[in-house]
């Protein structure tokens, strides 16, 4: 196991006197070599001189005299020389060897006299030399005056300055590590000072400046650097904080914020004995459009109805983004009255048309209200009761809906059916009903449109309008369609072994419709099964197709080009516009059993199927009318020219094996 050892950290004063001591100490050695050996040199060159000088003088005297008549007067010259205690020996060697000297008991003898080069060599503290002398009347003989000087003066002198040399050098030493303490201080101050003050910075304390100042300059372009920086990290921090609490997209506050001003806003309204409203909205059809023109459209429609949403509040309510295309309002002061006002008025902000990519979009939108204190007083259950009047809004088709405590059990129903559904689909749990639809004109069945039921293990049978707007809110419908078509197509395939022109129609979600995915997987059944394209029919109503007209004629081209027909389903109920549905691939016209039932030549619904039978017959359209219950209406129908029709006046939806006996009953 590796272990990490903590690094030492010396400070700034320590590292500038080590250096600047490790300097000196390789400086210092040199200098005082160099001072010394200078001075040494000077010092005894200049002792030379005056003993060059001295013996010369001497010599001078000296010469003045003959040895052998002058004698006396030579040694009183060579005795009164060495008075001044400067000389300590002093001889004179003739030229016949003769040796005089001074009769002084403090005079040095040496038995060989050895001449000394240099000041100090022999260690005796006496500097030994000769000089020629020419007695008088010696004419040219030489003799030598052997002279020995006290030398120890000069020798103390440059030791004392040694040792003064190396007190001046320690004294300097001392001063210099003393001054580079002081600047280093007078450094670690302001840098001691940003130090603290980046602590505090770490810690989150951005708001206060430096305030540090510095005569140098390099520390004051050091503070204002440092300055830049804190005001930097004042904007980075203002931006994360933003960022954190806000939607990048919408530039909404986010689920984290949202959640904190209601928590806010309960308290505040607990003490101030107020109401406050929270909304729930979810787009409709939103999906279809990420799915169908991408997630960049998505975008720019999120941005669009935010701004929006935005324009219809008050500067105290708070609209929220909480997830892909939900938002979370706050109405404070709003009660339930209120909160309807407002959520209609942004019902109506976010539903005019708007263009985007050269789209021209319409998107609406279901809201669920809660009110505090009435529905709630914490913030999970204001949201979750929101939550499910917004769902129930969605399931009525309304464009907003405030919570009723009746609301919670066919949420809970609704959620069970959620999570039970998708095991179901796998499980086979849906069976087909099959209502024939009939040829007016042979009075022969000549199709039929398969109903699909849910066979729920504990609740028993569930109708499609209950769910199917589960299937499609749960992105289950494709994998329900698919389920349908593979697991009928045997069926479909041996009614038309037997009967050879029928038809079998299935009825397809706009979800459906919208996808690749469905196309895919019903070509797919279809060929493998070889079951004859001719024979199907897709019935989608006239809303799924207006929902995003350009991408559904995209699809029903793909359908018709592969040989299925298209039929429109409950015709009537939506656009009703027979010039517009030209411009896609039909085949079928489903008249809806609301303009059906009842029908008579005085009713206020003759005239419209009348002339929308003409219409649809001068577009090459069949139309086929729904909900026929009787005699009556079977022959008015006829008579306007009617192409087919269903209705529990033949039969009521039959199961497969009943429906073959039905067929086998009128068609042989």
């Amino acid at each position: 196991m590796v272990t990490s050892q903590k690094k030492r950290v010396f400070s700034i004063t320590t590292y500038m006197v080590v250096a600047v001591f490790l300097v000196h100490m390789a400086v210092i050695p040199f200098l005082y070599n160099e001072i010394t050996s200078q001075y040494k040199v000077s010092s005894y060159e200049q002792y030379l001189g005056h003993v060059t000088e001295v013996a010369g003088l001497l010599a001078d005297v000296l010469s003045t005299k003959s040895l052998t008549e002058d004698q006396g007067d030579v040694l009183s010259i060579l005795e009164t020389s060495i008075l001044g205690g400067n000389i300590q020996y002093i001889e004179i060697l003739s030229d016949n060897d003769l040796v005089i000297r001074p009769r002084d008991e403090s005079l040095q003898i040496t038995e060989e006299f050895v001449e000394d080069k240099m000041v100090g060599t022999n260690g005796d503290d006496v500097y030994y030399f000769d000089v020629p002398v020419y007695f008088k009347g010696d004419g040219e003989a030489i003799s030598r005056l052997r002279l020995g000087f006290d030398e120890s003066a000069v020798i103390n002198d440059y030791n004392i300055v040694k040792e003064k040399i190396i007190y001046a050098l320690m004294v300097y030493l001392l001063a210099i590590i003393l001054i580079i303490a002081a600047i280093t201080r007078l450094i670690h101050k302001p840098l001691y000072q940003l130090r603290e003050r980046s602590k505090d910075i770490a810690n989150g304390n951005v708001d206060v400046p430096l305030g540090v100042s510095s005569g140098l300059r390099e520390i004051q372009f050091l503070a204002n650097d440092l300055e830049l920086m804190r005001l930097s990290l004042v904007d980075i921090a203002a931006h994360m904080q933003h960022k954190a609490a806000h939607d990048d997209l919408t530039g909404l506050p986010n689920r984290y914020l949202f959640n904190d001003r209601l928590e806010q806003s309960i308290a505040r309204s607990a003490r101030d004995n107020s109401p406050f409203s929270v909304l729930l909205l979810d787009l409709d059809r939103f999906k279809e459009i990420n799915d169908t023109l991408g997630h960049g459209v998505g975008d720019e429609v999120l941005k669009i109805v935010a701004r929006r949403m935005q324009t219809g509040l008050r500067e105290s309510d708070t609209v929220a983004r909480i997830g892909g295309d939900e938002f979370s309002f706050i109405l404070m002061g709003a009660d339930q009255q209120d909160a309807e006002k407002i959520a209609n008025k942004v019902v109506d902000l976010i539903k005019p048309k708007f263009e985007v990519n050269n789209h021209l979009l319409k998107i609406g939108s279901s809201i669920g209200i809660s009110v505090y204190p009435d529905h709630g007083d914490d913030a999970g259950l204001l949201m979750s009761r929101a939550d499910v009047a917004m769902y129930c809004a969605k399931q009525n088709n309304v464009s907003l809906a405030v919570y009723d405590p009746e609301m919670d059990r066919n949420h809970y129903e609704s959620l069970m059916l959620a999570n039970d559904l998708k095991n179901s689909i796998r499980s086979g749990h849906f069976s087909a009903l099959y209502q024939p639809k009939i040829n007016i004109a042979t009075g022969t069945p000549c199709g039929c449109e398969l109903l699909l039921r849910w066979q729920h293990p504990q609740l028993g049978t569930i109708y499609p309008d209950k769910f199917i707007p589960i299937a499609e809110r749960e992105n289950l419908i494709g994998e329900l369609t698919s389920s349908v078509v593979r697991n009928n197509l045997a069926s479909f395939q041996e009614l038309v072994e037997i009967y050879p022109d029928f038809h079998v129609s299935i009825n397809v979600s706009p979800v459906d419709l919208l996808d690749n995915s469905l196309f895919n997987s019903i070509t797919s059944a279809l060929e493998q099964a070889r079951f004859p394209r001719g024979n199907l029919y897709i019935e989608v109503t006239e809303n799924a197709i207006m929902k995003n007209p350009l991408r559904s004629a995209e699809i029903l081209d793909m359908f018709k080009d592969e040989g299925i027909k298209i039929s429109i389903d409950d015709f009537g109920t939506g656009y009703s516009s027979l010039s517009y549905l030209q411009k896609f691939p039909i085949s079928e016209l489903k008249i809806d059993k609301s303009f059906v039932k009842e029908l008579n030549q005085w009713s206020v619904n003759f005239p419209i199927v009348s002339a929308t039978i003409t219409m649809a017959h001068d577009l090459g359209i069949s139309v086929v009318a729904e909900g026929v219950e009787d005699e009556a209406v079977l022959q008015l129908l006829a008579e306007m020219g009617c192409d087919r029709v269903q209705g529990y006046h033949y039969t009521r939806p039959l199961e497969f094996e009943d429906l073959k006996q039905w067929l086998n009953a009128r068609l042989i």
